[in-house]
């Protein structure tokens, strides 16, 4: 094929493969590469490709796996670069419909970024894009099985599917009641309420942004700062969302995400409270 068509073929899966590439990397400009390096590839490549699309996807999730590979060596904690916020790719084909770039569809980013580079890229490419385990088991060398087993335990996370034991059930609904009654507590500048969620010796680290981490210890301390949070709350909107076995609080104004509050809890307490600034 000349180089003129192939790179007009190209182009016409070029939103299709960012969008996939996204979705692995949380990053715009790494999905962009990704792709990039795709075409460098294509243009290398021996014999005629009978269906490009799937050529295509395979290389790229194969650059985007690596690449998830490198950063688990380099042990990067997943929430220390937070994800970008998704461009959603404007392509009709089935294969290529992302969710909506709302405050779940962020939320998710969030789970995927903590979730094993196959785990990963199984869930991604059969239960966003609906690729078959068939295409998918070659890319992460392991069996159509075996690759569907990777994405059960992906869509597991990333649902925060219900464990089967009534205990640990029990523990999951502990942990959302205990976030709601802090919520509620700060919202009202509850000081007696937000002491009788807080662990004493909760500690609470605050994004500061450029001037670096913030640390609040025991309870107290923590109850008087939560406290003021009525006065600033006016103008911004709250949502309790579920990521994983956790839950945190997504702070967002005008309709634009600005924080995230992380909750640990041990029973009835709350024991860390971390933000990160989402602007």
């Amino acid at each position: 094929m000349e180089t003129t068509a192939l790179a007009a073929e190209f182009d016409m899966h070029r939103r299709y493969l960012t969008a996939v590439a996204f979705r692995m990397l949380g990053s715009h400009a790494d999905a962009e590469d990704a792709v990039q390096e795709a075409w460098f590839r294509l243009g290398r490549a021996d014999g005629e490709i009978e269906n490009l699309r799937a050529w295509l996807t395979k290389v790229v999730s194969r650059v985007c796996l690596d690449q998830l590979r490198v950063r688990n060596r380099r042990q990067e904690h997943p929430l220390e670069q937070l994800p970008d916020r998704e461009i959603v790719a404007d392509d009709s084909d089935a294969h290529s419909r992302v969710e909506s770039a709302d405050r779940i569809g962020y939320a998710l980013m969030l789970v995927l970024e903590q979730l094993s580079p196959d785990e990963r890229l199984a869930y991604v490419l059969h239960d966003v894009f609906g690729l078959p385990f068939d295409e998918i088991a070659p890319i992460v060398d392991r069996t159509p099985p075996a690759a569907r087993k990777l994405a059960s335990r992906a869509r597991d996370r990333v649902r925060g599917a219900e464990p089967s034991e009534p205990r640990a059930r029990a523990s999951r609904e502990q942990r959302r009641a205990v976030v709601d009654a802090f919520l509620a507590a700060a919202r009202t500048g509850d000081f007696r309420g937000l002491l009788g969620v807080l662990h004493p010796d909760v500690e609470f680290h605050i994004d500061q942004g450029a001037e670096g981490l913030r640390i609040i210890r025991g309870a107290e301390q923590v109850a008087s700062s939560a406290a003021e949070f009525h006065r600033f709350a006016q103008g911004y909107s709250f949502e309790i969302l579920e990521l994983g076995e956790g839950f945190a609080v997504l702070a967002s104004q005008d309709g634009e995400p600005s924080s995230l509050l992380f909750f640990t809890s041990v029973g009835d307490a709350i024991t860390l409270l971390e933000t990160r600034n989402l602007g």
